[in-house]
């Protein structure tokens, strides 16, 4: 009879911690990859100044993103920027020793521009990829719009006789409730 007991109480448990595994499955985590095209001009002397460097519109697609993570733009919760790492493409000789600080900012169409990452006092050791602070800003509302723009912002430490040509490779964290959870 013991036997009997223990069991059923071991299959209550079982069961209730299974029912508890599905209830914690409301939401989604997932992130979303995307990459901006720049180049930073030859300075012309200019050292110690900002330079700031506009890119063109990157198309945000969400709303197919968010479909395959059976989500939807509604049942987003939060949206950061995990990561932004700058890739020089060429040429093949250069180096961000040229660059002392950079930052980054964020727009969208009826958003405020917003600072997303940034590097200070950057190290003058040969890096040819070079990975950007983060900031933890809720990014929901830019995302939603159908595209975003990315300014960045520069200070040389050196004169640059040749234009840099770069990739930033971004990387959005999406935290959502799971849509097919409110159909029932």
């Amino acid at each position: 009879m013991k036997k009997s007991i223990i069991l059923l109480t071991g299959l209550v448990c079982v069961l209730f911690f299974f029912q508890g595994c599905k209830k914690l499955k409301k939401y989604t985590d997932f992130d979303v990859n995307y990459s901006t095209d720049f180049v930073i001009p030859a300075s012309g002397g200019l050292i110690n100044l900002p330079i700031n460097i506009a890119t063109p519109e990157t198309t945000t697609n969400t709303e197919g993103t968010y479909e395959n993570e059976d989500t939807e733009a509604k049942l987003v919760d939060e949206v950061t920027m995990t990561r932004l790492n700058l890739v020089i493409n060429s040429p093949q000789n250069a180096s961000f020793d040229f660059l002392a600080n950079i930052e980054v900012y964020l727009s969208a169409a009826g958003q405020p521009e917003v600072l997303v990452a940034s590097k200070y006092s950057i190290p003058q050791t040969g890096l040819r990829s070079l990975e950007l602070d983060t900031h933890n800003e809720n990014l929901k509302a830019y995302l939603e719009e159908s595209a975003f723009k990315i300014r960045v912002k520069t200070t040389l430490r050196q004169t640059l006789t040749y234009d840099v040509s770069m990739t930033a490779n971004e990387t959005f964290h999406v935290k959502a409730k799971l849509k097919n959870l409110f159909k029932k």
